[in-house]
């Protein structure tokens, strides 16, 4: 299944938020965080990276996409 369009943060749920492991895309700080989501209808995994020092946010679709 693919995405046939961007889905809403609330049409899925998040998991826990760990260490990425990766600097920010943005400002190259090493505070960043992970968060997996999962849709609610189960089709759909994908990744939220937020940096705790510039507060970028960026997604990757998963494997799905």
């Amino acid at each position: 299944m693919t995405h046939t369009r961007a889905m809403a943060d609330h049409e899925g749920d998040f998991g826990p938020a760990v260490a990425a492991g990766c600097p920010c895309r943005k400002c190259k700080g090493r505070d960043v965080v992970v968060e997996d989501w999962h849709s609610d209808c189960g089709g759909y995994v994908d990744e939220k990276y937020t940096c705790r020092t510039c507060n970028h946010v960026w997604w990757v679709d998963g494997p799905d996409a």
